[in-house]
Formats: C-alpha cells, sequence, structure tokens
C-alpha cells in the first residue's frame, strides 16, 4: 500500500518550528504591512497637496530617520546579537542602551539644526527646531527597540506593533491636517503614534522579558570588546544611513522639492525590500547564536527564502513599478517608475552585500561591514552630488544600481567563505 503524499499544510507547519524561519517570517510580515500602510500614508499625503510639499514633507522625515539612526548606534543588531547571551545583564544593557542611544540622537540633532540645511529641511520655526529634535531622540530609541524583542525571541511580535503604528498614522492624518497645515499635520500623524510605541514596547522590554532572563547566567564579551564592537557598528550604521535614511532628503537639496516628492515614495519601497532581505537575515544571526549546532540548516532555509524575496521583488519592480506606484497618482507613477526598475536590478546585488554583513555580524567581525558600508554610501552619495539641479531621479536610481554591483563583485568570495565558515561552527570567539 503506497503512503499518502504528505499535504501542504503540514509542511508550512514544520517549516514554521524553525525558529529563525518564524522570526524572519514575522519581521517580514511587519516590513510588508508597515512599508504598504506607509504607502497608504503618503498617497493620502500627495493627494493633499503637490509634489513639492509631498517633497517637504517627506526631506524632513528623512532627515529624522537619518539622524535617529546615527543615534541609535546600531543597537538593533547588538540586542540581537548578544540579548541571548546577557542573562541577568539584560536589563542594565537595554537601559545603558537606551540612554546612549538618546544622547547621540540629541547631539546629533543638535548639529544638524546648526547646519545650514536644517534651513531647507526643518518646518515650523523654532517650535518646529524643538520638535525635530525631540523626535530624533525618539526615533532613535524606537529604532532599535525592535532588536530587543528580537533579542528575547519575541519577534512575533514586531509586526504587531508596526502594524499598530502605522494604523495610528493613517487615523491621525486627517485629524491633524484640519488643526495644522498639511504639511505640519503629516508630521505630526507621523510622530506622535512613534512616541506612543516606544512606551509601551519598553514597558515589556525592559520590565517583563528583561525579567524573565533574570537567573541566567551571563556569556557577555568584556566590557571593552562589547564597546568596540558598538562603537564600531555605530560609525557604520552612520554611514549607511546616508544612503538608506538620508538619501531622500539629499535628493531634494540637490534635485529640488519637486524631484524629492517623486523620489520618496518609490524609495519607500526599495527601503521596504532592503528591511525584508535584513530581516530575514537579523533573525538568522539570531538563531545562530542562540543554537550554533543548528546554524549550517538555518542558514540554508534563510537562503532559500530570500532567494524567493528577491524574485518577487525583482518581478514588482521590473514588470510592475507604475502598477506600484499608482495610487499616488500618474505624475508620481511616470516619474518614479524608472527609479523602482533600477531599484529591482540592484535586488540581487544588495542581497549579497546583506548577506555578508550577516555573517561578519555572527563572527563579531564589524570592521568589514564598515569598509563595506562606507565604499556604498561614499559612492552613493557622491554620484548624487554630482548630479546637476532638475535631473531626474532615474539618475539617482543608475547610481545606486552601478554601486551595489560593482561592491558585490568585490565580496562575493569573502562572503561564501564566511558562510562557510559559520556553517562549519568557525565563527570567532
Amino acid at each position: 500500500m503506497v503512503a499518502p503524499a504528505p499535504t501542504t499544510l503540514p509542511r508550512v507547519l514544520a517549516l514554521l518550528k524553525d525558529p529563525a524561519l518564524r522570526g524572519a517570517l514575522a519581521l517580514m510580515v511587519s516590513a510588508l504591512a508597515a512599508g504598504g500602510l506607509g504607502l497608504v500614508f503618503w498617497s493620502v499625503t500627495a493627494h493633499r497637496q503637490d509634489a513639492s510639499g509631498v517633497g517637504s514633507v517627506s526631506a524632513e522625515v528623512s532627515s529624522i530617520t537619518f539622524l535617529a539612526g546615527v543615534g541609535s548606534l546600531n543597537l538593533i543588531n547588538v540586542f540581537a546579537r548578544f540579548l541571548p547571551e546577557a542573562g541577568w545583564h539584560a536589563r542594565r544593557l537595554i537601559l545603558v542602551s537606551y540612554a546612549g542611544s538618546a544622547l547621540a540622537g540629541l547631539v546629533a540633532a543638535i548639529i544638524f539644526l546648526l547646519t545650514p540645511m536644517a534651513t531647507g529641511l526643518v518646518l515650523g520655526g523654532g517650535l518646529g527646531r524643538f520638535a525635530f529634535a525631540a523626535c530624533v531622540v525618539l526615533n532613535s530609541i524606537f529604532m532599535i527597540q525592535d532588536g530587543g524583542l528580537v533579542g528575547f525571541g519575541r519577534a512575533t511580535w514586531v509586526p504587531v506593533e508596526n502594524i499598530l503604528v502605522a494604523v495610528a498614522r493613517l487615523a491621525l492624518l486627517p485629524v491633524s491636517v484640519s488643526f495644522f497645515s498639511p504639511s505640519i499635520g503629516a508630521l505630526w500623524s507621523w510622530a506622535v503614534p512613534m512616541a506612543m510605541a516606544v512606551i509601551a514596547v519598553n514597558v515589556l522590554n525592559i520590565g517583563v522579558l528583561a525579567g524573565r532572563q533574570a537567573s541566567q547566567q551571563p556569556s557577555l564579551p568584556t566590557f571593552g570588546e562589547l564597546g568596540n564592537f558598538v562603537a564600531i557598528e555605530s560609525v557604520t550604521t552612520a554611514i549607511s544611513s546616508a544612503v538608506t535614511a538620508f538619501l531622500p532628503a539629499l535628493v531634494t537639496l540637490r534635485l529640488g522639492p519637486k524631484q524629492g516628492g517623486y523620489f520618496y515614495v518609490p524609495w519607500i519601497i526599495a527601503t521596504m525590500l532592503y528591511l525584508l532581505l535584513s530581516s530575514l537575515l537579523i533573525s538568522m544571526v539570531r538563531e545562530a547564536v542562540a543554537r550554533p549546532d543548528q546554524a549550517a540548516a538555518t542558514i540554508l532555509r534563510s537562503m532559500r527564502f530570500g532567494l524567493l524575496v528577491i524574485i518577487a521583488g525583482m518581478i514588482i519592480c521590473l514588470l510592475l513599478p507604475k502598477l506600484a506606484l499608482l495610487s499616488l497618482g500618474p505624475d508620481f507613477a511616470a516619474h518614479g517608475a524608472s527609479l523602482l526598475r533600477w531599484v529591482g536590478l540592484a535586488l540581487p546585488a544588495t542581497a549579497v552585500n546583506l548577506l555578508f554583513w550577516a555573517t561578519c555580524l555572527v563572527r563579531r567581525r564589524p570592521w568589514p561591514v564598515f569598509a563595506v558600508n562606507f565604499a556604498i554610501s561614499g559612492a552613493v552619495v557622491g554620484g548624487v552630488l554630482l548630479l546637476e539641479h532638475g535631473a531626474s531621479i532615474s539618475r539617482v536610481g543608475m547610481v545606486y544600481c552601478a554601486v551595489q554591483w560593482a561592491v558585490a563583485a568585490v565580496i562575493s568570495f569573502p562572503t561564501i567563505t564566511a558562510l562557510r565558515a559559520v556553517r562549519q561552527r568557525k565563527e570567532s570567539p
């Protein structure tokens, strides 16, 4: 008698028993849902004002996100990498990290506000500058708190938080713009839910979840080793944020508010694809550290799943770019489609560069990541600065794609070597 073939559902349920894949799915659902709702938010904003208005608002949001990325000190990766080993030091690690992140964010905001760029990017006069600095500090903590949930093995809670924040932003938008101008109202509706999320999530991180590790023996590296790791990672993040976060503001300054408005939403899609891949890989890192005996299987599953993300992302960007942007209006779709095509062409190279980052994170080797991010950010920013005022945003996409592929070609062999080392459990102590 021939046994019946297993159905698809049991196979899916079996895959979901893998903590790395389950965590990755949760983070990817979070990125997709939050990114999709973010597209709706900016679509509604685009229908309330012209492209130049969208460009002005999005440039300030990009500036806040960039400075918060600097202030975050890349502690989201530190939490995901070291909280599983922190034991009873978990609460202290989180509190010290938050204090350092808030201080770094405040210093970054103050320095930025003293530069000429702030005049063209920060709306609302003196009160607007105060709110700008407060948003940078809050966003610095908001950026890293999900790393706490991942490090504590609660990645499935991340999409709940981020979806609620995105829904709250949409709900507040019509109320805010009725009390303020469309630009200031959009900024308020973007910022207030973030502040509420910081309070709610950290009741869990600092309270309940850290308390559950209070009886566990820590196995952290020495204070000097951990500090060195954080220092290099924080500089790496600041450099990387020049592309992922600050690029829309730079495009607005260099090419003009109208081109900046056309650029922002396609770049949200590019960032969402970047987050999908990095979410998959950060979950892989967490499980490779927490369960090194299963690292080979974890890496293989993660890479297979990542390939599906790359294929789906390329189909959307290369074949359906105008459809993805149509909700903003025909002008936004017409101008942004070419940028999305370049993002799609760059996606396989971006995946290689992120895989290199993940293997270095497992092996506690931050310097190669610093070098790669420095090369990518310097080349992309330099290329954009060479563009003429009013140039098409497709030129920015061309620069981005060329840089990603050039770097991926250089690090492809070191990435393969590092993967073999991690799978064979040869990572550095």
